[in-house]
């Protein structure tokens, strides 16, 4: 904006008629100077834009490898279609890494692998934070991909608003591949996550 300001104020001082009073040297050089020094400081953002890039590609292939190895280690190798985390940030606050679909967010576990101590009756309770970019109330599903098992539980408090940051459990009944999704309005978001129980 301001180097706007200062291109059309330049282009106003000499476009002024030859008989009007010419400005003095030293403000055509002040404001000449000032354009340059605009230009510079653009360059130098749109080039920490293209590392900041280049940086965020690199994070996620190396999350894509790591997720691999911990994906053959832990028996299910490409039986499970694991969700990598696109590292797109919300708008506003949201806790875990986060990934996008569209108009939702979520923040899922690190690796994206929950690793949970389970509750007293044998099931993993997990959280995830959720960011909505359309209004509505968030519904949650969730089911096993690599064997038999009942549909999750999901826990959805109230207290967030229409829209915006959102607060959610998913309540696994066993350990394995599963997906989720969840959905505001006519937004939806889909991501398979791996459920391991903590026994320390």
């Amino acid at each position: 904006m301001k180097l706007v300001l200062v291109v059309a104020a330049l282009v106003a001082v000499l476009a002024l008629p030859a008989a009007a009073a010419s400005p003095p040297k030293q403000e055509i050089a002040r404001l000449k100077h000032q354009v340059a020094t605009l230009q510079t400081k653009v360059a130098r953002l749109q080039k920490q834009n293209q590392n900041l890039a280049r940086s965020n590609s690199s994070a996620t292939s190396f999350t894509q490898s790591v997720v691999g190895v911990l994906m053959h280690r832990i028996g299910l190798g490409d039986k499970c279609p694991l969700t990598v985390p696109n590292l797109n940030p919300p708008p506003g606050r949201m806790f875990g890494v986060p990934h996008r679909e569209g108009k939702l967010w979520v923040g899922v576990w690190a690796s994206n692998i929950v690793f949970q101590k389970p509750q007293a009756d044998g099931w993993i309770d997990a959280k995830f934070g959720w960011w909505r970019g359309v209004p509505g109330q968030l519904t949650i599903e969730a089911h096993r991909l690599d064997g038999e098992a009942p549909p999750a539980r999901s826990d959805v408090p109230f207290g967030y608003g229409d829209a915006g940051f959102q607060a959610s459990g998913v309540i696994f009944p066993t350990e394995g591949c599963w997906e989720v999704t969840g959905r505001v309005g006519n937004a939806s978001l889909t991501f398979v996550t791996v459920v391991l129980k903590r026994t320390d």
